[in-house]
């Protein structure tokens, strides 16, 4: 279970090395038995960085994530939030995306479009789970498929937001290949 220490520790406090991301990626497409084993401990850089590498249970639940998200069509990688809002703008209400996040701490953000427009909320990574709001999980898309069943009933208030409801419902793919939900 998650004790109170662990929801106490700020997106922020956990951070990666902009490098293991990117190993992350380019392990993606090769199948299962070939997959070079991506190292827990990152090679030391030259260049400084305030970036510290993942513990390595942390590592493998965010490259088992990626993988998956990857798969799920509606990951859309390094996308800027203007250009994450222009493709939400005239899709219904509810649609949503997953972007990297343009924060440095935060590796994903959400996109979802509101009755008054798109908006983005970041995707923390605390101890070992992805959180959204009070929902987490280990994998980021069940957390979003979590996050869909929960504000069909209970929709996201968000106080940034001048409280208007938030309610996810459908992903925006980028192709239109349905895929199953895990």
């Amino acid at each position: 279970g998650v004790t109170g220490r662990q929801l106490a520790i700020d997106c922020q406090d956990i951070t990666w090395r902009p490098d293991d991301l990117l190993n992350a990626h380019n392990n993606l497409f090769l199948p299962q038995r070939q997959q070079r084993r991506t190292p827990h401990a990152p090679v030391p850089s030259s260049l400084p960085t305030h970036y510290r590498a993942f513990r390595s249970y942390e590592w493998e639940v965010v490259e088992r994530s990626l993988n998956i998200l990857q798969a799920s069509g509606f990951y859309w990688g390094p996308l800027s939030v203007s250009e994450a809002h222009a493709k939400l703008q005239q899709e219904p209400v509810g649609t949503y995306l997953v972007r990297d996040s343009s924060q440095g701490n935060c590796l994903f953000s959400v996109s979802v479009r509101m009755p008054t427009g798109p908006v983005s909320l970041r995707i923390s990574f605390r101890e070992g789970y992805f959180w959204l709001k009070d929902w987490f999980s280990d994998c980021v898309v069940r957390l979003l498929e979590m996050v869909v069943a929960g504000t069909q009933a209970n929709p996201i208030h968000c106080d940034e937001m001048g409280g208007t409801p938030l309610v996810f419902s459908e992903p925006l793919r980028r192709n239109h290949r349905v895929v199953p939900k895990l």
